[in-house]
């Protein structure tokens, strides 16, 4: 059950970020924290052995009451995001990773749905990219309690990772699985969502930062090993059979992409602009991702997408699941 405070007209958000090495983009990320709207907030810098001095450098230019700052042997994200959850004061939590942009109303915002939807344990919220130094292809859709709740069921997290803020009664005693050094918020809020309610804002409040070089910040087959292995472990609580998922799965059998699913994002951004009416915006986004790459089929479908009738991109919607 979700106890609720008192004190909630105007709760103390803590927000934490864990940092390794994040270079020229740490003061930023951190000062996108320190102008939002919502005053109210403890930031819990976590630097994770970083060896590249961005720790230090924010830390000296930084000058607010709000920041503490805690240096970890390196010891992966996990470890970093359990030492702050052992010492987070706010009613609420969330995560805002080291090179990643806040829009300044995003915790005005969060709070505010949390509040009012009492039962829920988390809120998300849409998002876009940063690529290429520019903000494209926002995701904007709305996700009612049992929409989030269909997206656990089908082992899929109901928005990015770090767009979540955390009711802290509930999750007071859950933590970050350690042995996972990526993948640990998949399985994180697949484990809070089989206990309790989400609901996600369909605003886009959270920057996530791609490199294009990569076009990812892990390699693909890396990061397909992590995926099996969070839904292996979620199998084993449901009690279900990973290997008849794995047989069922054409996601889980197919070759990992070297862009990481950027083309499959922009795809959703796109149906996202569609649905609201945003013809041009959905036609910029296309464009955009198809610039990427011309020559791979996959950054071309946006474009089909955007602009075709709403009769057939409902087809290719319920076509996509």
């Amino acid at each position: 059950m979700i106890s609720m405070s008192k004190s909630e007209a105007n709760p103390l958000v803590s927000v934490i970020v864990p940092a390794y090495n994040a270079g020229e983009f740490l003061q930023a990320s951190i000062e996108s924290v320190l102008a939002q709207t919502h005053r109210n907030l403890e930031v819990l810098v976590v630097d994770d052995g970083s060896t590249d001095g961005a720790v230090d450098a924010a830390k000296e230019q930084l000058k607010d009451d709000r920041i503490v700052w805690h240096r970890q042997e390196n010891s992966g994200k996990s470890v970093a995001l359990n030492f702050a959850l052992e010492r987070i004061r706010g009613e609420f939590y969330l995560l805002q990773d080291a090179d990643d942009i806040s829009s300044p109303d995003r915790v005005e915002r969060l709070v505010s749905a949390a509040l009012e939807s009492p039962e829920v344990a988390a809120v998300f919220s849409g998002y876009d990219l940063i690529l290429r130094g520019r903000r494209v292809a926002p995701i904007l859709r709305d996700k009612s309690i049992a929409q989030c709740e269909r997206d656990i069921d089908a082992f899929a997290m109901p928005s990015l990772d770090p767009t979540g803020m955390y009711r802290v009664s509930a999750i007071r005693e859950m933590r970050y699985n350690e042995s996972l050094r990526i993948g640990q918020g998949f399985d994180y809020i697949l484990r809070v969502g089989e206990r309790y309610p989400m609901r996600m804002l369909g605003e886009c409040l959270y920057s996530y930062r791609v490199e294009w070089g990569s076009a990812t910040r892990f390699n693909p087959e890396k990061r397909h090993k992590m995926v099996c292995e969070v839904l292996r472990l979620a199998c084993e609580r449901r009690g279900l059979s990973f290997d008849e998922l794995f047989a069922q799965s054409s996601f889980l059998q197919s070759k990992p992409t070297p862009d990481n699913g950027i083309a499959n994002h922009f795809m959703a951004s796109v149906q996202d602009l569609r649905d609201r009416n945003e013809v041009l915006s959905a036609l910029r986004a296309s464009i955009q991702c198809l610039l990427l790459n011309p020559f791979v089929p996959r950054f071309a479908k946006p474009i089909v997408c955007a602009c075709s009738p709403n009769w057939f991109r409902r087809r290719l919607k319920s076509f996509n699941g």
